[in-house]
């Protein structure tokens, strides 16, 4: 029992002598290696192939400017182009619509209608929904390649380096022509309740003035001098009635709507602007 016990002592021994001397052995390499400063700033040097000049060293927009002799090879650096607006058309998808035939109808393309609306799937459609459409092609990403030369800092360790102001970036955000949807068409054949829904979208502000809606038959209602502003709505009652801000009347003493049956609105030039085909 005697020499189990001094058996354990002598492990635990070497147990505290083997931790003392890992943990000196590490002092003495700390104190020998101290760890290297890292310049967390990443730089591009840009000099003349041919001639000492003022170069621009660019990190997140931030110029440096700086001298360095020749000897360098050349590289591309591309400069991204500015983003234009593009023109876009407001349309509630009705039963049948497929995004195929709705970028024949609008001169557009599938692509750059599921890009503007965020789809991914080109049969996710359902009725009712509003679709943005493009009516020009969206713009595609261009740059622009500037031959320019590179230089190793640690070649020229007497370059200097002198801080430029601050650049930024902004995007240009796709804006929305102002449009005018049918929403629906409430109470089809019930004079009383009989109504148009018309719903503003898009940007800025819209004047009726000069609009007209029909309904294919030689029924025209002229639209008074009225203006929409987004997210506006106006409701065309088929009866009469007077007119105010949110309610116009057509004077009609018969029903104008039934099933199947399309509802037009052209603009001032006589223009397209959106139909509904009653469910």
């Amino acid at each position: 029992m005697r020499q189990v016990k001094r058996l354990i002592y002598f492990i635990l021994l070497n147990i505290v002598i083997s931790a003392v001397t890992v943990v000196v052995v590490l002092n003495i390499w700390e104190r020998n290696h101290p760890p290297l400063s890292l310049d967390k700033t990443p730089m591009v040097i840009v000099v003349s192939p041919t001639q000492s000049e003022t170069i621009s060293v660019t990190e997140s927009q931030t110029e440096v400017e700086k001298s360095f002799p020749t000897d360098t090879g050349l590289i591309l650096l591309e400069t991204p182009a500015a983003t234009p607006s593009v023109k876009m058309v407001s349309y509630q998808v009705k039963e049948g619509d497929t995004l195929g035939g709705l970028a024949v109808q609008f001169k557009s393309s599938v692509a750059d209608i599921m890009t503007v609306n965020g789809l991914t799937d080109p049969d996710s459609l359902y009725v009712g929904q509003i679709l943005h459409i493009p009516t020009e092609p969206l713009p595609t990403s261009t740059s622009t390649t500037t031959p320019t030369a590179t230089a190793t800092v640690t070649s020229y360790p007497t370059a200097t380096a002198t801080q430029g102001p601050t650049a930024t970036a902004t995007n240009t955000p796709l804006t929305q022509e102002p449009q005018v949807i049918i929403s629906t068409v409430i109470g089809v054949g019930v004079l009383a309740n009989e109504r148009v829904v018309l719903q503003r979208t898009g940007d800025g502000e819209l004047s009726l003035a000069g609009w007209r809606l029909e309904d294919g038959l030689g029924n025209t209602y002229d639209f008074p001098q009225l203006t929409l502003y987004k997210g506006g709505t106006i409701n065309l009652n088929t009866r009469s009635g007077e007119n105010s801000v949110l309610d116009l009347f057509w004077g009609k003493t018969t029903p104008v709507w039934k099933v199947n049956k399309t509802v037009l609105l052209y603009d001032a030039r006589n223009e397209l602007r959106a139909s509904y085909t009653i469910p």
